[in-house]
């Protein structure tokens, strides 16, 4: 009896999550042609749903249509209109079909009159399968966004090639333009430096502005960003000048949008030849793995920056480790590996192998050959950057 009452309980927590789970999702299965389409323009974000409903009726331009869904939609405000279509299963494959709405506008679809102003039908390259329309429209899996007047009226077609396949979210993105304001220096001698500056989209990479410092070192300029604070786009600000090392700086979209008329300013390492520990930095890791503690992280993506930025520049990259001396083998290999990590993430980012040097130390170069506090037995679990040349 005892073992029943178990399975049943279990059957109506299972139960229960199902239904709060049906519950959230949109239902869509009325939406599959274009006389169906669903109004969404009062919602910035719409979704999650559920599966697209199968069919088997032809749509114009989608060569393999399984499971469309159709939506309508009136712009809220000027500006250009973004979109991402967000697949609930990753592995999911969304194409997408926008149109401009005009009189007889289902009529002229079904007639093959009219062609849609913006589609994508390629397989997504990202990892969350995601497509749609960006700023820029590099990727190939997006689109460029297109201008927008308020009152304008569109439609969307989606598709899911896949059967069995999950519902989607579509998430409307609004850009809003402000001023920015700051001045690039020397960090040793406070000499005013001509800079390049670049505004870029973490999240889907997207360079949105990019600009260069007056002769006196100040630069001034207007960056595009989203509007609705609460979203989760990232932004970065980026800074590089000949002979200097990169920085950078990171916002939140809430952050970002506090920057209206605000001053950002960079005081810039100039590089040297062999270890540039007080300007670039030093990567650190956890005891006894080949992890790093995220303190270092900035300097990780520093090093790439640089990389990046000079084509000409080489690096010795000289893993440590804390142990006791002589070094064992396991020093050694530890060390070793640490570098070899950091290689790797340099080389996953497009950075070719043979500008990189490797070399383990095991725990020679201490340095706190007798460490008396955990914080100084990190200090000698490193990786320490020489550059070779640049």
């Amino acid at each position: 009896m005892k073992m029943k009452k178990n399975f049943i309980a279990v059957l109506l927590i299972f139960l229960s999550s199902a239904f709060v789970n049906a519950q959230n999702l949109v239902d869509i299965s009325n939406t599959s042609t274009c006389e169906q389409a669903l109004d969404i323009s009062r919602f910035h974000i719409f979704g999650p749903t559920t599966a697209p409903a199968e069919t088997g009726n032809m749509l114009n331009d989608f060569t393999l249509v399984k499971h469309p869904t159709w939506y309508k939609f009136a712009v809220q405000k000027s500006g250009i209109l973004l979109f991402d279509i967000i697949p609930l299963n990753s592995k999911d494959n969304y194409d997408f079909m926008l149109f401009k709405n005009e009189p007889n506008f289902c009529q002229k679809y079904n007639e093959e009159k009219i062609k849609p102003i913006r589609s994508n039908f390629n397989p997504p390259a990202n990892d969350k399968g995601i497509t749609g329309l960006s700023y820029s429209g590099d990727e190939s899996d997006f689109e460029k966004g297109i201008p927008v007047s308020k009152g304008d009226v569109f439609y969307l077609a989606l598709n899911n090639l896949y059967r069995n396949g999950k519902g989607h979210t579509v998430f409307f993105k609004e850009l809003k333009t402000i001023k920015i304001t700051g001045k690039i220096t020397d960090s040793k001698n406070g000499k005013l430096l001509k800079a390049d500056i670049r505004w870029r989209n973490l999240r889907n990479n997207n360079l949105f502005v990019s600009s260069q410092t007056e002769k006196k070192g100040s630069y001034e300029m207007e960056i595009l960003l989203n509007s609705q604070e609460n979203t989760f786009p990232k932004y970065e600000l980026c800074v590089y000048a000949d002979k200097y090392f990169p920085d950078f700086k990171v916002f939140s979209t809430q952050e970002a949008n506090k920057l209206n008329s605000k001053q950002v300013d960079f005081a810039l390492d100039k590089v040297k030849k062999g270890l540039n520990n007080e300007t670039l930095g030093v990567i650190y890791f956890k005891g006894n793995e080949i992890t790093i503690v995220p303190k270092s992280e900035y300097v990780k993506k520093k090093l790439l920056k640089f990389m990046m930025l000079n084509s000409k520049a080489t690096v010795e990259l000289e893993g440590h480790t804390n142990g006791l001396f002589p070094s064992t083998d396991v020093d050694f290999k530890l060390s070793s590996d640490r570098a070899e990590v950091i290689k790797k993430y340099l080389t996953d980012n497009g950075i070719d192998a043979s500008r990189i040097q490797t070399e383990g130390m095991g725990s020679k170069n201490e340095i706190y050959p007798i460490p008396e506090t955990e914080e100084e037995e990190g200090y000698n679990r490193r990786v320490e950057i020489r550059i070779t040349d640049f």
